[in-house]
């Protein structure tokens, strides 16, 4: 026997406390065992692969079992319901706003309506005691004018209204999967 076969048989099985000569070389694991524990090894990586192909099973049986119209159904039950809220809001800020603008219409006209009286009461008494100048006639005038414009604003619809698009964040939904 030389050196090298006799240095080969001498050595044991890396498993701790074993005495029984390496026989093999795991290519799994690149350890030197003896046959029992080649065995040992080979039964548990086998053990571990069947634990594993039954989780797959379970695994793909899931997937398989899932109810996907289910699932749809959740999510678009969802963001319907977002958009009935985000619809209650845009209802609220509408009737707000009209509210807002027909108390302004409301008070301008009135205020209008007040001072072409307070005119109208100003010229009577001026017919009355036959009274009046240049400058008065002039200025009640300028006013009939500026009131002229107000009311053309309004019956036009020109108001100092600015109405910027709804500005929706893309990111408002998101989809955490």
């Amino acid at each position: 026997m030389d050196a090298a076969n006799s240095q080969s048989m001498s050595e044991k099985c890396v498993i701790d406390n074993c005495r029984h000569i390496q026989r093999a070389l795991c290519k799994c694991c690149k350890q030197d065992l003896c046959y029992q524990h080649l065995w040992e090894h080979n039964d548990s990586i086998i053990s571990q692969l069947n634990l594993l192909k039954n989780e797959i099973h379970h695994v793909n049986y899931r997937f398989k079992t899932l109810n996907i119209p289910e699932i749809i159904k959740a999510f678009q039950k969802q963001i319907k319901q977002w958009r009935i809220n985000s619809y209650i809001i845009i209802d609220r800020l509408y009737d707000q706003k009209r509210q807002e603008f027909t108390e302004y219409i409301e008070e301008n006209v009135g205020k209008q309506c007040e001072y072409m009286d307070q005119l109208q009461k100003q010229i009577d008494e001026f017919i009355e005691i036959e009274d009046g100048d240049q400058q008065e006639i002039k200025f009640i005038k300028s006013n009939l004018n500026d009131i002229n414009e107000k009311i053309d604003r309004i019956e036009k619809a020109i108001c100092p209204i600015t109405i910027l698009p709804l500005a929706i964040d893309e990111h408002s939904i998101q989809i955490n999967c």
